[in-house]
């Protein structure tokens, strides 16, 4: 499933696992360059552990982001039950029942917005003036078995009183799909499995043009989609941008990849958008291949309207991954490759600014916006 439980990661990624440990740099990756952004036009989306990943990178970093979406989950710091000197408390339970299957768990509306307001009073995310103008979209399948949709209508109303304007939101359920509604999954017009299924890829076909809406309620009126692309993919080395030069022990991949559009190659005059689009667990490039960042219909919509896509990939992490530090924590092993958004322990500051992963998708996007 794409976004699963610690003891579920466990007992049934042992095939994410072998997988990944077969993986290595993919030939022809290279350091990640410089192209002409927008700076005013850096958005972000993810599916379910990328969602909720989505979600905490807007929110730390809410005065770079202009919009944000998120397919499957989403709901911030639902896995924080508090904080003892500069740390979160992680929930007494797992975290993954009261924020994806077991919705009588979740906490109020006014609870996640007090601890959002705590974060920002400490400096831990940008002050929360950032939010306002900034355009979400959420997604919910209500053939969804893996996040529940009252996760996601949470989200929404955490957004709405952190002051975003209803015009400016938008919550997509999933009652107008055939059957029983979409399952967990990012939704395609004609790719992917059966619409209400909830199954690798964890693509699903409903003739429902999902990325087309997610990017024209970000940035308004597009021009049609490319027929055909005129860009091209690069494959870049993620570990400049991992603590030490270390990607693969704090839950990132070797390589990530961009998608640019011809017209925003480096040294145009253009000036293109960025959009940050993330994977759920079990769908990363070293598990799927090209699968996720080629399939979900972002790349058409982009090659005919000047956006760049970035899509970091995270790891599937191992015992075998701890090299330089010694794992004392059963939650560092993550071989379906989610993102943090739950506290792996690796990094207990994860949905934050300096969160690990938070920090290296920052980097990226700095890096390709020419600023570091």
């Amino acid at each position: 499933m794409t976004c699963l439980s610690p003891r579920r990661i466990l007992a049934a990624g042992a095939l994410a696992l072998t997988l990944a440990l077969g993986s290595g740099l993919a030939s022809g990756a290279e350091k990640l360059g410089s192209y002409p952004v927008d700076p005013g036009k850096v958005s972000i989306s993810g599916i379910s552990s990328g969602a909720f990943m989505a979600n905490q990178f807007h929110i730390a970093h809410s005065a770079l982001i202009m919009g944000a979406a998120m397919v499957a989950g989403g709901l911030y710091a639902c896995a924080v039950d508090g904080i003892e000197g500069d740390h979160l408390l992680p929930l007494d339970t797992l975290a993954t029942g009261p924020c994806m299957s077991q919705p009588d768990g979740l906490e109020s509306v006014g609870t996640y917005k007090a601890r959002v307001e705590e974060f920002a009073r400490r400096g831990w995310i940008d002050p929360l003036d950032g939010l306002k103008g900034d355009r979400i979209y959420l997604f919910t399948g209500l053939a969804d078995k893996v996040v529940n949709p009252e996760t996601v209508r949470r989200a929404a109303q955490l957004y709405a009183s952190l002051g975003v304007a209803k015009d400016d939101l938008e919550l997509v359920e999933g009652d107008r799909f055939t059957g029983k509604g979409a399952g967990h999954s990012w939704v395609t017009v004609d790719y992917g499995g059966p619409c209400e299924a909830n199954a690798t890829p964890y693509i699903d076909a409903c003739g429902y043009d999902q990325a087309g809406d997610i990017l024209h309620h970000i940035y308004g009126k597009l021009k049609p989609r490319s027929r055909s692309l005129s860009g091209k993919f690069v494959e870049f080395d993620q570990a400049e941008f991992a603590p030490h030069g270390r990607p693969v022990e704090n839950g990132l991949n070797e390589v990530g990849y961009l998608y640019v559009p011809k017209a925003c190659e480096p040294g145009s005059d253009a000036k293109c958008a960025l959009h940050v689009a993330l994977h759920g667990c079990l769908q990363s490039a070293e598990l799927l291949g090209d699968v996720f960042y080629k399939n979900v219909g972002l790349n058409e919509w982009a090659d005919s309207n000047n956006i760049i896509v970035l899509y970091p990939q995270s790891h599937s992490v191992s015992s075998e991954d701890f090299t330089t530090k010694k794992q004392t924590d059963l939650f560092e092993i993550n071989p379906a490759g989610c993102w943090n958004w739950f506290g792996y322990g690796y990094d207990d500051h994860y949905p934050l600014k300096e969160g690990v992963q938070v920090t290296a998708i920052h980097d990226m996007i700095r890096h390709i916006m020419g600023e570091n």
